[in-house]
């Protein structure tokens, strides 16, 4: 039983894990299409920048989606997509839960 709880435990860690890794990579793809598309210059200070804001709103994203009650896989895409989105899904966020318009 007590076998059963760890690997339980250690398969919940690991989607964890992989959401993460998802939402950093999609900060990323975006701090990259944005060199590419010369909004900004390339810098591992701000490419690693991007991606905890990124990897933040990639949580966020996946907490809401468990609580919205969607899959496994919604909720990783969600997870990349806000990722990718980053301080813009983060706005999102905190106008929809908190109600308080962001300047």
């Amino acid at each position: 039983m007590a076998k059963r709880m760890q690997d339980k435990e250690s398969i919940a860690g690991m989607s964890w894990l992989v959401l993460l890794i998802i939402a950093c990579w999609g900060g990323l793809v975006r701090y990259l299409i944005d060199v590419k598309q010369s909004k900004a210059t390339w810098s591992l200070i701000n490419a690693l920048a991007q991606m905890v804001v990124s990897g933040f709103t990639g949580v966020i994203a996946g907490l809401v989606s468990i609580e919205s009650g969607l899959s496994i896989y919604m909720i990783l895409a969600t997870a990349g997509i806000s990722g990718a989105m980053g301080s813009v899904a983060l706005t999102y966020f905190w106008e929809r839960i908190t109600g308080v318009k962001a300047q």
